[in-house]
Parts: structure tokens; sequence; C-alpha cells
């Protein structure tokens, strides 16, 4: 019988067939599933996301200003303009450029003799009219005078009284004297041995530089954040090996410079490094502004991300990233202020945030608090 079965196929028929058979074999072993087990390989189910590991902040407030950058030039605590009061040959001079001078120190002298003179003249008057009226005025008590002319004697001494200051003055201008303690920072020309001085004339700039000044101009971003008193660090970069000086803020001004519009900040210090600290110099300030009062939730700007215009962050919210749009204010050294879309205790994500979507799991580690990191 199965000889007959077999008899009318022929060798190619029958390799077809083998073929055929063989497909439908390796395609049930290939199949999922095959075994039974509801379609998951090895019968363990459908494959669950593996959550991202990532780093994040808590957001928290701080300040966002943390110090106030300004320069200016530094200039002694004072400075005076010595000018020549008096007219003359300049006879002798008594300093030199840079030279330590103290308070009424004879800087130059011009000739006084005619000066003289005349204060001795002038002296000489005084007595005669002080004489004169004591003599009256013993005549008055005794009735050999009449009052009218101790009037006029006493008007004549008083007249002699002023002529004899006004003569010693002059004659003691003749020898122009420093009226503050400190350097010689400029000798000008009219200060030369036989030059002939006028009256104003400027003879020498002398600077206490005991205790240093420097005024600097901020911003009405900041002037609002600067107190007298504040605390402040100075560098002078051409002097000192760059020490950094704690001085204090002394002033602030009440009003803007109607040339520039900025705010005028007088710092000061106590000049530690002698003669080297010189007026005019440049100098760097930082000043600190009073501790809680610019107070934000902060957030570091490569948290931020831009989406269809908007700005986002993302948050982990029970281990879920969730974007989240914020509204953000000032930015400053890669921090932005927060103004709206998150609050205080909000965990946000600061890396592998560009390969994050909506709703996926997230393995977050705190790292550190958004209003004090850097």
């Amino acid at each position: 019988m199965k000889k007959n079965l077999y008899r009318g196929i022929t060798p190619g028929i029958f390799l077809l067939i083998l073929t055929y058979c063989s497909f439908l074999f390796l395609a049930g072993c290939g199949r999922p599933g095959s075994a039974g087990n509801g379609g998951a390989p090895g019968g363990t189910g459908p494959e669950e996301a593996q959550p991202l590991a990532v780093e994040a902040l808590r957001v928290t407030r701080g300040q966002f200003v943390t110090a106030i950058s300004a320069s200016g030039t530094i200039a002694g605590i004072r400075e005076a303009l010595v000018v020549s009061e008096t007219q003359g040959i300049v006879e002798r001079v008594d300093f030199e450029l840079g030279e330590e001078v103290e308070a009424g120190q004879v800087l130059l002298k011009v000739d006084d003799e005619i000066a003289a003179l005349n204060m001795q003249q002038a002296e000489e008057q005084l007595e005669n009219a002080r004489i004169d009226y004591q003599t009256t005025e013993n005549l008055v008590e005794k009735g050999g005078a009449a009052r009218v002319d101790l009037l006029r004697t006493r008007s004549a001494l008083r007249g002699a009284e002023a002529r004899f200051k006004q003569a010693r003055k002059v004659f003691l201008d003749c020898a122009i004297k420093t009226p503050i303690p400190g350097y010689i920072a400029a000798k000008e020309a009219a200060a030369s041995l036989g030059n002939y001085l006028s009256p104003g004339m400027t003879i020498a700039r002398v600077a206490d530089l005991s205790r240093i000044r420097l005024e600097v101009s901020v911003g009405e971003g900041v002037v609002g954040l600067i107190e007298e008193g504040a605390s402040a660090r100075v560098k002078v970069p051409a002097s000192c090996e760059e020490k950094v000086f704690d001085a204090k803020v002394t002033a602030v001004a009440a009003g803007s410079s109607p040339d520039t519009g900025s705010y005028l900040v007088v710092l000061e210090w106590d000049n530690d490094c002698g003669p080297a600290l010189k007026s005019g110099m440049s100098a760097e300030a930082e000043i600190a502004p009073p501790a809680g009062r610019d107070s934000v939730l902060i957030i570091p700007t490569s948290a931020l991300l831009s989406r269809e215009g908007r700005q986002v962050v993302y948050i982990d919210r029970n281990g879920t990233a969730v974007q989240t749009e914020v509204e953000t204010g000032r930015r400053l050294a890669g921090s932005a202020e927060v103004l709206g879309g998150l609050e205080e205790g909000d965990i946000i994500l600061i890396s592998g945030i560009t390969r994050l979507s909506e709703g996926e799991p997230v393995n977050s580690s705190i790292i550190g608090e958004s209003g004090s990191w850097k």
C-alpha cells in the first residue's frame, strides 16, 4: 500500500513538500510564547523601564546679589592745595616731590624784608594808639577830657590793631606752610627759586595717606542694597602686592549724577601699606549687601530648558520627571531669580535633563540647595 502511495510522487514534488514542511517547523519554533507562557519569552512578563540616575537640588531661597563690584581711583582721606596768599620773589624752597611733611611745616619762603618793615611800623603805631587811649581814659576819669575824645582814641586804637594784624599776616604769609600732614603729591613749577609769586598761585598738593578714600559709582539696580557702614573688600592692583583691604562704606549718595545716572558710594580704610599706596591709583571694590536683604528663590541657569518659547525645568515628583514652566527675573553668574512656577522645597533636576521626557522615571541624588549652589 505504501509502495503504491509514493509511486506517484516525483523527486521534484517530494523536494518541494520537504522544503514547505521545514519552513512550517522553523516558523513554529521561533514564535514567541510557543510554550504557552502568555507571549513573554522565558515567562517573565513585559520588561520594565529602568529609572534614569540624575543629580538634583532642593529649591531654597538665597541672597541673589552676594557682592557688588565697582571700581574707582583712590585718594588720601584729606588732600589740600597749598596756595600763595602773598607776592614776592621766592628765596627758599624747602620741599621735594613725594616728601613726607608735617602740618605747619614751611614749604617755601618769599622775600619778606618789606613785609617785616611794614609790620614793625604797624606795631609801633599800635603802641602809640594804645598809649593815647590810656592817657585819654585817665583824663576823662579826672574830668580833664571830654568823653568824645575817649571815643576818638578808642576808634584809633582799634584801627591800629587791625592794621597791625594785617601787616603781621602779610609777613607770616611770606613763609608758605602746609595746612595738613601727608606727602607731597604734586609740586608746581611756580615753586622754584627766584620765581615771582602772586596771590592765588598754587605751589603744591599735599595728600594725607594715613587713611584712604575710594569713590565708586554704582547703578540704580544695586544702590538700594548698599548701606552706610557696609563691609567691603578693596584691591589696588598696582600696589601692595594686590593685598586685600577691609573697608567700610562711609557715604551713599541720595541722588544720581545728572551726567551718568549712577550713584556715588564712598569707602574708607586705614592705610597699613604706607606710601606704596598713592593718590590716583585704580582700585577694585566688592561691597557686601546686608544679609537677607535680597533673599529670593534661586536656581542654576543650567537647569533651564527652552520648550516652544517657554522656560521649563524638570522636577522630581515621587520618582517621576515632571516638566514645569517657570518665570525668571534677574540672572547673574550662572544663577537665575525665580519669580513663579516653583516653590521652596521642590526638587529640581540639574543633570541629564536634555535626555528626559515628561513622566519618565528618575532616581534623583540631592547634592545641595539651590539658594547656596555655585
